[in-house]
């Protein structure tokens, strides 16, 4: 689910083609994702990764939260791997492309671009230090999406905005980091907020669950309120 929410959060990335000559050539593209999690890009028969891809169709993407200003080696990051087609009849894919690009409709029909999709096989998830794992295909495949994509970013931004008080409680009385002198949300999902507290002893990671998973995104707000009032309901030390 992380690796398919990173996914659907992103629009650009950096695709990887093989050179005639075998090595590792690396290029920013844009992108949407199909059902299954898989990127869809446009490019022109010009472009140098095309060359590659017609040449050798194996491929890796790397897709990177860009959030937040710490150290970017804490930010979520994936590598797909796997093999790239032309798609002969886009379909479907083409309008998914657009909304997500839409400047790119100018020259989405130029007979020198095509849509491509990389079918992909194996997937590599960072989802910081110390959190890492591989992700088969098909579980990457029947994941979902987290249903607060779209909303989480607004409601960590708000939350060091205007709320440090309630990340700090948050730590400190559901996560039990009771010496904790400040705390910044990095992460809210349908399972629960991530936070990073600082003690007396370094940085801390910390995580908060909701009592349930969360369904919608208009869920975010009341249950990131309600984690506050169980936090005020019990004793601090």
């Amino acid at each position: 689910e992380l690796s398919r929410t990173l996914v659907a959060a992103n629009r650009m990335a950096t695709l990887s083609t093989l050179t005639a000559e075998g090595y590792p050539y690396g290029s920013v593209v844009s992108f949407a994702a199909d059902d299954h999690g898989q990127p869809v890009i446009l490019v022109s028969e010009m472009a140098e990764h095309t060359v590659n891809a017609r040449g050798d169709d194996r491929v890796s993407m790397l897709v990177v939260d860009m959030s937040g200003d710490g150290d970017p080696l804490g930010n979520a990051r994936l590598t797909m791997v796997g093999r790239i087609e032309l798609l002969e009849e886009p379909g479907e894919l083409r309008q998914r492309y657009l909304e997500k690009h839409p400047y790119a409709s100018y020259y989405a029909d130029f007979t020198d671009f095509g849509f491509w999709r990389i079918n992909v096989e194996s997937v590599r998830y960072v989802g910081g230090f110390g959190h890492m794992s591989w992700v088969t295909s098909d579980g990457y495949a029947s994941a979902e999406v987290d249903p607060l994509v779209m909303v989480a970013g607004p409601v960590v931004e708000h939350m060091n905005d205007d709320h440090r008080d309630a990340n700090l409680m948050y730590v400190r009385v559901l996560a039990g980091l009771r010496d904790a002198t400040d705390a910044k949300m990095v992460g809210i999902d349908r399972y629960g907020v991530t936070l990073t507290a600082e003690t007396p002893v370094g940085p801390r990671m910390a995580r908060v669950p909701f009592p349930e998973p969360l369904t919608e995104a208009d869920q975010a707000r009341p249950a990131v309120i309600d984690l506050l009032n169980e936090a005020r309901s019990r004793p601090e030390g």
